[in-house]
């Protein structure tokens, strides 16, 4: 890598903290959306995992706005020292990944609000979130099925992503991972600085 004077050398810390808290929380939705579709478990256990499940999904989208608006304002790394299409490959990857992670709550939401059963979403079971629309059964299934065909894609954007990252620290051991870590952010890039 060449030298870059005043970018940092890692991300900001609060991106860090929210890439890997949205990795958990994306997480959780998955192991909480098997138990909460199951229609053996009483419904009492299915309204709170899916109340639990638009919860998460809420807090999700909250992140990914708030990453968005940092990403605007704070400094960012250069890029990796990939080739073009790689970088450009890398860019597609990365706004596939923040398109699903907007559009899973967007959907998520007006589903919950077009429902023809209108069951109130209450945030942590505490505020009630207000339906953005009324039931409509056309609307209701376009958005569950627009719903399932964006986790399908966050989890085959995520596969790729996580095997890039396995390339760039098993294979190229260039320490591109090391950005998206907590440390020193202002260091003048000069080779492959640890």
């Amino acid at each position: 890598m060449s030298e870059v004077v005043g970018r940092p050398m890692r991300w900001h810390p609060a991106l860090v903290a929210l890439h890997w808290l949205t990795l958990l929380l994306v997480i959780a939705q998955f192991l909480i959306a098997s138990p909460m579709r199951d229609e053996s478990r009483n419904l009492v256990e299915r309204f709170e995992l899916y109340q639990l499940h638009k919860s998460v999904g809420l807090t999700v989208a909250g992140m990914i706005v708030l990453r968005l608006v940092l990403r605007m304002v704070a400094p960012v790394p250069p890029p990796a020292n990939a080739g073009r299409w790689l970088q450009r490959a890398s860019d597609v990857v990365h706004a596939g990944l923040y398109v699903c992670l907007i559009a899973l709550p967007v959907t998520g939401l007006l589903m919950v609000s077009a429902a023809p059963l209108q069951i109130p979403t209450l945030y942590f079971g505490w505020l009630a979130v207000p339906h953005l629309i009324g039931p409509d059964k056309a609307t209701y299934e376009l958005m569950q099925a627009l719903h399932a065909w964006a986790g399908n894609l966050l989890l085959a954007l995520a596969a790729i992503h996580v095997a890039a990252a396995l390339v760039h620290v098993l294979i190229w051991r260039d320490g591109l991972l090391r950005r998206m870590w907590f440390g020193r952010r202002w260091v003048a890039l000069r080779g492959d600085q640890r």
